[in-house]
């Protein structure tokens, strides 16, 4: 019993460790296909693997502050995103590092 507990609580704690930290890393985009981008932390350990995050892109994504901008990015641009409040895969604006 407390094992599972233990389990659970650790698991609990690291997706909210991630959620927190989701937002606010620079990210690098490694991959785009159309509306979609695959990014990867830009600050990553040679050591260490990355799983990448996919994240669409809308009519409505802002890019540098301003709208109907996404042609601007592009494969190995630094960037910061602002998800929406409803869904933390799309992306309500973008800012070039």
């Amino acid at each position: 019993m407390l094992r599972s507990f233990l389990l659970t609580a650790l698991m609990s704690w690291t997706v909210i460790l991630s959620a927190c930290t989701m937002g606010d890393e620079d990210t690098v985009i490694e991959d785009r296909q159309g509306n979609t981008l695959w990014i990867a932390p830009s600050h990553q350990d040679p050591e260490e693997q990355y799983v990448l995050r996919e994240v669409t892109l809308t009519s409505s994504t802002i890019v540098d502050g301003k709208p109907n901008h996404l042609d601007t990015l592009n494969v190995g641009d630094v960037i910061t995103i602002e998800y929406t409040e409803t869904d933390s895969s799309i992306a309500e604006s973008i800012t070039h590092e």
